[in-house]
């Protein structure tokens, strides 16, 4: 009898140790992560190698992710170790990543979200409705808005909306270049209406507008084009205004089909640089005139805006820009010394400064110099266009400091 029992037990430990046998080898789970910029949202995936052990283990598991580790919980998962969270655009954002179950697991995780797309800027131009974005774009646009207004991409950033005799009034749909998507909503007048007006007095303005904390950079004649300058608007999709004296844009005319190319937009500042408040309105008006055509013709951008040389102006002046085709011209509030930058009331930039430049060798560490201080000072450069102007009060006095009301610069309102 007492051997019966012991075989017994003997049989139930073999049985137990049977089992049991040696300790399983943990899952070699691995952590990996996506993220979706049209969402703004990263998917967070725990997996293992194929196989029922891992399988199982995560059926038992679960996983939680707190932002920074503050130890509120984003999402929960199901089964199977995935949760999708929300991030902001433009950040860097941590992850803490919890795995709880029989094998727990802990990481954390850095997610760069790239910044919202925005439309920066939008109006008429050169014969279409052009839009400026805060990034590049992909190329693949609708090829339509409201079934006849074709939509083109002219520069990495610029949208361009062919106009049609009725006006259209819709929603742009863009995706940038990082993934980040965007409805801008867009309103097109009819052809009759968005074409530029003819004005009797092209005003001057040394300030635009100031939303958004704009700032607008335009470089003056022409003359040494900068290798460096063509590089930061490829790299940064800068936008910047050229007022080009016809004669300097003739010598350098495969570098400023590329400026426009990037982005660049075009400005008429004259044919020779005369000082045009010394000529007769007929002999002004043919030097906008002159330089507006041949720039067009040259450049595929008939300026509509315009500078006049030594920033002189007086009535004359304005009326023969006018008569020229030009609705507007732009003086400046701020400009560059070598690397130093001299604004109007001796303050720091503000918002809605324009800040003149000239093509002359060094450029490129002017132009560095000043997007540093761009930066520190959380302005955003915008293109400029009559748009810009909106709701500014006009120059009243030549910034030349010649002739009759001398004025040494420009008065802010």
């Amino acid at each position: 009898m007492l051997a019966v029992v012991l075989l017994s037990l003997a049989a139930l430990v073999v049985g137990c140790l049977g089992r049991s046998g040696p300790a399983a080898a943990p899952v070699p789970f691995r952590v990996a992560w996506a993220l979706s910029p049209a969402s703004n949202t990263v998917t967070i995936r725990v997996t293992a190698p194929a196989g029922t052990a891992g399988r199982q283990v995560l059926a038992r598991s679960r996983l939680a992710v707190s932002e920074t580790g503050d130890g509120h919980t984003g999402r929960w998962s199901q089964a199977g170790g995935t949760v999708q969270v929300p991030v902001p655009a433009g950040a860097r954002t941590s992850l803490l990543v919890r795995l709880t179950g029989p094998q727990p697991l802990t990481r954390m995780l850095t997610v760069s979200a790239p910044p919202l797309l925005r439309m920066v800027a939008s109006g008429a131009g050169f014969g279409r409705w052009l839009v400026w974005m805060s990034a590049p774009l992909r190329p693949a646009l609708p090829g339509m808005l409201c079934g006849t207004d074709k939509v083109a991409l002219v520069a990495p950033s610029q949208v361009a909306v062919s106009e049609s005799a009725t006006a259209c009034r819709a929603r742009l749909h863009l995706t940038a270049r990082d993934g980040e998507q965007a409805a801008v909503p867009v309103t097109i007048p009819a052809l009759s209406k968005a074409k530029v007006h003819a004005v009797s007095v092209a005003r001057l303005y040394c300030f635009a507008s100031p939303a958004g904390r704009a700032i607008y950079i335009t470089i003056d004649d022409g003359w040494t084009p900068s290798a460096e300058v063509l590089d930061l608007m490829h790299q940064t999709y800068l936008p910047i205004t050229a007022f080009l004296i016809s004669g300097a844009a003739r010598e350098h005319l495969s570098y400023w089909k590329s400026f426009v190319a990037a982005g660049g937009v075009i400005g008429d500042h004259t044919v020779s640089h005369p000082h045009l408040t010394r000529l007769t309105v007929s002999h002004a008006t043919a030097q906008w005139g002159q330089a507006r055509t041949a720039l067009g013709r040259w450049l595929g951008q008939t300026p509509i805006m315009g500078r006049p040389p030594y920033g002189a102006f007086n009535s004359t002046v304005e009326v023969a820009a006018a008569r020229a085709g030009l609705t507007d011209l732009a003086g400046w509030s701020a400009t560059m010394s070598g690397d130093r930058i001299k604004t109007w009331d001796g303050k720091p930039l503000s918002p809605g400064e324009i800040v003149i430049l000239h093509w002359v060798p060094g450029l490129g560490s002017q132009l560095t110099a000043l997007l540093a201080a761009i930066r520190a000072l959380h302005l955003n450069p915008a293109p400029l266009t009559p748009a810009s102007f909106a709701g500014i009060a006009p120059q009243q006095r030549s910034l030349s400091g010649e002739g009759p009301g001398r004025k040494t610069g420009p008065k802010r309102r």
